[in-house]
């Protein structure tokens, strides 16, 4: 090949580089407007783990404390999120 078919190639070449760098870059704003949702609510669960440990420690001393009191609540809880997951399987199934 001459000098000016090779030019010719690399000019092709970095055109085809630069559009695939376009097409990266919108494909990335892309997935960050997608994801973004997935983001936010991530964060406020790692911003609130402090406090769910906390109260999680606090819930286990008050169980060792009184216990009965604190089973009767576990099954009172168990039992409303039973209901909970079937009115949402009902609902959501429809």
């Amino acid at each position: 090949m001459n000098k000016s078919g090779l030019h010719q190639r690399k000019q092709r070449l970095l055109n085809k580089i630069q559009q695939q760098r376009q097409l990266l870059a919108t494909y990335g704003q892309n997935w960050l407007e997608v994801t973004q949702p997935y983001d936010k609510g991530w964060q406020t669960l790692v911003n609130v783990k402090p406090y769910l440990a906390m109260g999680s420690a606090m819930l286990f001393l008050y169980g060792l404390r009184h216990p009965r009191t604190f089973y009767r609540g576990l099954r009172h809880m168990s039992r409303i999120l039973g209901i909970v997951k079937v009115i949402r399987n009902t609902l959501y199934k429809n």
